[in-house]
């Protein structure tokens, strides 16, 4: 994928599930996604953000996960009317 199309990513929804999520139902996060400039033309770096809301016992906070070349494969198969979504072998907590 060229640089131009993913940075036509930026900003999307996407919808990311934890490979490591046993519950039933799963749960899920929605995210956005970013694409970070790379370095002196390098390809860019895609990422995933979260924002985890404020609670009783939790103050809000921000996590990105940056995605390797066969998730970012995945990542753009995935797109059904403009939204992605995602499986990650990680824990999506947000006390990680």
């Amino acid at each position: 994928m060229t640089t131009a199309d993913l940075k036509r990513l930026s900003g999307a929804i996407v919808l990311i599930r934890s490979a490591r999520d046993k519950r039933v139902p799963p749960t899920a996060m929605r995210g956005t996604i970013e694409i970070h400039a790379g370095d002196d033309g390098a390809t860019p770096a895609v990422m995933l953000a979260l924002d985890y809301p404020q609670m009783f016992n939790a103050p809000a906070h921000h996590r990105t996960i940056e995605l390797s070349d066969r998730q970012v494969d995945e990542l753009i198969a995935s797109e059904r009317d403009g939204v992605y979504q995602i499986e990650l072998d990680i824990d999506l907590s947000p006390t990680q």
